[in-house]
C-alpha cells in the first residue's frame, strides 16, 4: 500500500489517534557489529521511504518493491518487483475501462532496464480504496498488461491476485477474474506467480463498530460489493486481537494454496508482498510492541517452514509460502510496524536484523518430475530414450555457479549415462529449469513402469550437481644449468564440488595458448573423484622451450569427463636463466 492511502484503511484509527495521541514507538540502535549480510531471497520489505544500502544490508533482504516500476533495483544483488498500478474509468459511477500506470515509453523503459523482473499487475484490485476493479475489468488489465509485457521480456515474471487478504469475498472476487478472462480470451489466466496479501482484517467491523471491538476498523470494501450491506453475507469477521493470530495467518496461506490447487495452480509460487502489523502500540488494550515481534518471528518461522506435500510448490521442496515482504521500511506518518524511523531501526527493525542474520545461506538442489519417454518399438528393442525431469533450487540464496544435470542406469550407480549443463543459473526459493536427456541405446521394456512422482525409480534417477572446476594450476620456475633447451612440468589440481562422485576418471587437457591458436601440450587422468569438494592433482610435461632468456609462457587447463567439462583455468610457466624470481602460482580468466 502506498503511505498516501493507508488511512483510508482503518479511517476511525485516525480519529481516534487525533484524539488519545499518537503511541509512542521505541527506536532501538543495534549495537552488534555488522555480520556478513546476505541478500535472503525470501525475505522482503515494502519500501516506502528512502532506503540506503546500508539499511537494506542491517535487514538481510533479497526483495523489496515500492508499489511503482521504476526500472532496475538500486541496489545491485537485491531483487527489485515491479508494479504496475490500475485505475478505474467511471462513468455515472460505473466503471467502463482502466488506466494504468506507468505505460508507453516509460513502461517499455522498465521492463528493458531490468529482464527476468517480477511484474506485480495492480496493487490490491479488490480493494476500494486501492486499485479499484471490478473483477472482470481487472481480468481485462491482466490480459493487455501480461501479454504487453511478455512481448517485451519473455522472461518476465506476472504476478496475478495481490489481493487484501484470502478471505471468501476475496475468492469470490477471484473466482469472477478467472471466469472473466475465460469467457473473454477462450483459455485459462496465465499467471508465473500468485500473490496475495495476508493482514488478518476484519470485513465485519467498518464503519459501524461490530459487538465487542474497541472501535470501527477493518478492510476495504470489494469493488463487485462496494458497499456494507451488499458485502456482509460474505464477509468475515475478525476481532481486533486477532490481527496477531500466527494460526489465523498460516491457515489463511493454506486456504490460499487450496483455492490455486483447485484452480490449476498449484504448480506456481506463491508471493505474500504485504503483510505485518498495522496497530502502534498503546492502540489496542493490553497488545505491546513485543506481540507484533512476537508476531513476526513465528510467522517468519512458519513461512520458512510449512510445506504440504499436496498443496506445496515442488520445486521448492514443497513450501507453502516462496517469498514475503514485511510492511513497512518507514511508513512515518502510520508507524505500525515500521522498521526504520528517520534512517534509525525501531523495534520491530532490530528484530527483523536479529532474525535475519542468525540464517545462513543455503542452495538446496532438486530433480523432481522425472518422466521417462521412449518410442514405439517392441519389448527388448535398443532404442534412443529421454529423460524430462525438473531441476530446482530450494534455497535461500540464488546459484551463482554452473550446475550439470546427470543421468543414472539405477540408483547407486557410480557411472552416469548422459548429463548436459544447465542453460542457466538457478535463482532461490524453487526456481527450476525443465532439463532433457537423452538416453543412448535404451532397452525398451525395462524401466517403462516408471511412474514419475519423483527423481528415481528404483532401477534409475536423476540427480544435479555442481560440476568439476579446476582449482588451482602452476609450473615451477625453470633455472637452466646451460641447457639450450628445457622441459617444463606443468600441474593442475581438478576439484569435484558437486554432491556425486564423479564416476569416472577425470581427464586434464593442457593447452599451450602461446600461438594465435591454441594447441594441446598434452593429456593426464586422475582417478574418480568423491562428492563434495574432493581434489585430485596431475602433471604433463611441456619440453622445447628456449632456455638463452627469460620467456613467460601460458598455459591452460580443463578438466573433463564423458559427461561435463570444467572452464578452462590459465596459469604461467617462467624460465630465468638468471635465478630471476617471478611468482607463478597463478589463476586467471582463459
Amino acid at each position: 500500500m502506498r503511505k498516501y492511502s493507508r488511512l483510508t484503511w482503518i479511517l476511525v484509527l485516525v480519529l481516534l489517534a487525533l484524539l488519545l495521541g499518537r503511541g509512542s514507538v521505541q527506536l532501538v540502535e543495534s549495537t552488534a557489529p555488522p555480520s556478513s549480510p546476505f541478500p535472503h531471497g525470501r525475505m522482503g520489505i515494502g519500501r516506502t521511504a528512502r532506503a540506503t544500502r546500508a539499511m537494506m544490508e542491517y535487514l538481510n533482504i533479497g526483495w523489496y518493491w515500492d508499489w511503482a516500476a521504476l526500472g532496475a533495483s538500486q541496489f545491485d544483488g537485491i531483487e527489485y518487483a515491479q508494479t504496475i498500478r490500475l485505475r478505474p474509468v467511471l462513468q455515472d459511477g460505473i466503471q467502463i475501462g482502466y488506466t494504468a500506470r506507468p505505460t508507453g515509453t516509460r513502461l517499455l523503459d522498465a521492463i528493458a532496464a531490468q529482464p527476468g523482473a517480477m511484474w506485480i499487475i495492480g496493487n490490491e484490485p479488490d480493494c476500494t480504496a486501492m486499485d479499484n476493479m471490478i473483477s472482470h475489468w481487472y481480468a481485462y488489465a491482466y490480459h493487455d498488461l501480461y501479454h504487453l509485457i511478455k512481448a517485451a521480456d519473455p522472461t518476465a515474471q506476472i504476478v496475478a491476485g495481490n489481493i487484501v487478504q484470502p478471505t471468501r469475498q476475496r475468492f469470490d472476487y477471484l473466482d469472477r477474474v478467472l471466469t472473466a478472462y475465460k469467457e473473454a480470451y477462450g483459455e485459462p489466466l496465465p499467471a508465473d506467480i500468485w500473490a496475495t496479501h495476508n493482514y488478518i482484517l476484519c470485513e465485519k467491523c467498518y464503519p459501524f463498530r461490530a459487538p465487542g471491538e474497541p472501535f470501527a476498523w477493518g478492510a476495504c470494501w470489494v469493488p463487485d460489493w462496494p458497499s456494507y450491506s451488499q458485502s456482509q453475507d460474505r464477509a468475515t469477521f475478525y476481532s481486533v486481537y486477532d490481527h496477531w493470530d500466527t494460526e489465523i495467518y498460516g491457515q489463511r496461506i493454506i486456504d490460499f494454496r487450496q483455492w490455486m490447487a483447485d484452480n490449476g495452480y498449484r504448480n506456481h509460487p506463491l508471493l505474500i508482498p504485504e503483510y505485518g502489523i498495522l496497530f502502534y502500540e498503546g492502540l489496542v488494550s493490553g497488545m505491546k510492541i513485543q506481540d507484533d515481534i512476537d508476531f513476526m518471528y513465528d510467522t517468519f518461522d512458519w513461512m520458512l517452514t510449512a510445506r504440504d506435500p499436496v498443496l506445496g510448490y515442488a520445486p521448492d521442496d514443497n513450501r507453502l509460502t516462496q517469498r514475503w515482504a514485511w510492511f513497512s521500511l518507514d511508513h512515518g506518518n502510520f508507524p505500525g510496524g515500521s522498521l526504520f524511523r528517520s534512517g534509525v531501526p525501531t523495534a520491530h527493525g532490530f528484530a527483523f536484523h536479529e532474525y535475519a542474520h542468525q540464517l545462513q545461506p543455503q542452495v538446496t538442489l532438486h530433480a523432481i518430475h522425472a518422466k521417462l519417454t521412449t518410442p514405439t518399438a517392441p519389448p527388448g528393442t535398443p532404442v534412443t530414450a529421454t529423460v524430462t525431469f525438473t531441476a530446482s533450487n530450494s534455497g535461500n540464496v540464488p546459484v551463482d555457479y554452473p550446475l550439470t544435470a546427470l543421468l543414472y542406469a539405477q540408483r547407486g550407480a557410480r557411472v552416469p549415462i548422459a548429463g548436459v549443463d544447465l542453460p542457466r543459473d538457478l535463482g532461490c526459493c524453487g526456481d527450476h529449469e525443465i532439463i532433457t536427456l537423452t538416453w543412448p541405446n535404451y532397452v525398451t521394456g525395462t524401466h517403462e513402469n516408471f511412474d514419475a512422482t519423483g527423481s528415481h525409480h528404483e532401477s534409475f534417477y536423476v540427480t544435479v550437481t555442481q560440476p568439476i572446476e579446476v582449482s588451482r594450476v602452476w609450473a615451477p620456475t625453470v633455472y637452466p644449468p646451460g641447457e639450450e633447451l628445457v622441459t617444463h612440468t606443468l600441474y593442475a589440481t581438478v576439484s569435484n564440488y558437486g554432491s556425486v562422485e564423479t564416476g569416472t576418471p577425470i581427464t586434464l587437457t593442457f593447452y599451450d595458448t602461446s600461438e594465435a591458436e591454441d594447441s594441446v601440450i598434452g593429456e593426464t587422468q586422475i582417478p574418480e573423484l568423491d562428492c563434495c569438494g574432493a581434489s585430485g592433482t596431475g602433471s604433463v610435461l611441456w619440453p622445447g622451450h628456449e632456455a638463452t632468456v627469460h620467456m613467460l609462457q601460458r598455459f591452460c587447463v580443463v578438466a573433463s569427463t564423458p559427461y561435463m567439462q570444467s572452464d578452462p583455468v590459465c596459469g604461467f610457466a617462467w624460465i630465468s636463466p638468471h635465478q630471476f624470481f617471478l611468482p607463478l602460482v597463478m589463476r586467471q580468466a582463459p
